[in-house]
């Protein structure tokens, strides 16, 4: 998970790219904050979606099943019993990866951040996630793909953040120029 906050004390590590992301945050902040918040989220995104195929490789692969769906219906309207064309069916938490971008807190507020996410889709394949990850105490043992993944793409993703949020600062200075998307007052 990265998030980026407007008014914490951000202290950046020894790291070019974290200086530089603080500086571009502090940036961000002298334009309206809708405006910035849009193109922030824009950036975030643009910076996770390469992590979703490494994700998805580090995933274990699940074991293929035929599956047969009924298709044709006796005299009553029920469907008769193995009708469907067999099919193989695997990978749903492959397919499950994703990337989530959201915002916290409303535009004139002080604690609000925005935040990207790496990780799988709610629902049963993020429970499953959760269970390969850490392992169960009935015999599952810990995968540690979000750990591979992170090794794998986070030095990667610091320097990439840094350039995304300066080409979307770019783009939001010239949106505010133009008067595109002014701030309401109702």
């Amino acid at each position: 998970m990265i998030a980026l906050s407007w008014n914490s004390s951000f202290e950046p590590n020894s790291y070019d790219a974290d200086k530089h992301i603080s500086a571009l945050v502090e940036a961000y902040r002298s334009l309206p904050r809708h405006i910035a918040r849009k193109h922030l989220g824009a950036s975030m995104r643009r910076v996770l979606k390469p992590a979703v195929p490494i994700l998805r490789k580090n995933t274990p692969k699940q074991k293929r099943t035929l599956r047969a769906s009924a298709i044709t219906r006796d005299t009553k309207g029920r469907f008769t019993k193995g009708s469907g064309k067999l099919r193989n069916v695997a990978g749903a938490l492959r397919r499950a990866a994703t990337v989530r971008v959201g915002q916290t807190g409303q535009n004139n507020a002080f604690n609000s951040f925005v935040y990207g996410v790496l990780g799988y889709r709610a629902g049963f394949e993020s429970r499953k996630a959760i269970w390969l990850q850490y392992g169960t105490s009935r015999g599952i043992s810990p995968y540690q793909m979000i750990d591979k993944t992170m090794a794998e793409f986070g030095p990667v993703a610091a320097n990439r953040l840094a350039e995304e949020m300066a080409k979307a600062l770019e783009k939001a200075a010239s949106e505010d120029a133009a008067g595109k998307n002014p701030v309401r007052s109702y």
